[in-house]
């Protein structure tokens, strides 16, 4: 046992504890160095705007900055956009990002959203309104009066000059028109 302690008070266990510890150093040098390399240490880009391009013109500036387009949302719809036109960017514009990186994009809707008309027949005009634009649908400010006797309610809808009815599917771009009586009793 004692032969065993007097191992690490001698001088050979010394001289390897020393070289253990300089191939340790040069080791993580090592690690460091190729890492910062690996990882493109301090070689940034700033990311560009790209609110309002198409998806294709995001692509073509990205590529041309090593940076990748990757579509991650296609859900959002708004109205006044084209199909398919960046509405927002991940990372935001103006921050810096290394080559290489992915930009994620949401996109306007392309196929111009369409949803199932509800039932708004037998509704006053206020409440068809109400009830169509919460919906996102369009609803025009002019509307065309029939000889029925329930004045202001709503007795048919018309997209341009087709009848529509309840289930129909209509695109979010599509302007409703509402069909409303002028409260004369038609029976007279």
């Amino acid at each position: 046992m004692k032969k065993f302690f007097s191992y690490f008070i001698s001088a050979s266990f010394f001289k390897q504890l020393v070289a253990a510890a300089i191939v340790l150093v040069i080791l993580i040098q090592a690690i460091s160095w190729g890492l910062r390399s690996y990882t493109r240490y301090n070689q940034t880009l700033t990311v560009p705007r790209l609110e309002g391009l198409s998806f294709d013109q995001a692509q073509d500036v990205l590529k041309k900055l090593n940076l990748k387009a990757i579509a991650s949302d296609t859900l959002s719809f708004v109205k006044d956009q084209d199909p398919f036109v960046v509405l927002a960017q991940q990372p935001a514009a103006g921050e810096k990002v290394k080559i290489g990186r992915k930009i994620y994009l949401s996109l306007n809707d392309g196929d111009f959203a369409t949803l199932p008309l509800p039932e708004v027949v037998q509704l006053t005009r206020r409440n068809a309104v109400s009830r169509l634009r919460a919906l996102g649908f369009t609803v025009s400010d002019s509307v065309r009066y029939i000889d029925a006797i329930g004045k202001d309610m709503v007795y048919e809808l018309e997209v341009g000059t087709r009848r529509v009815v309840a289930g129909d599917r209509l695109s979010i771009r599509d302007t409703i028109q509402l069909v409303l009586g002028n409260g004369k009793d038609t029976l007279r």
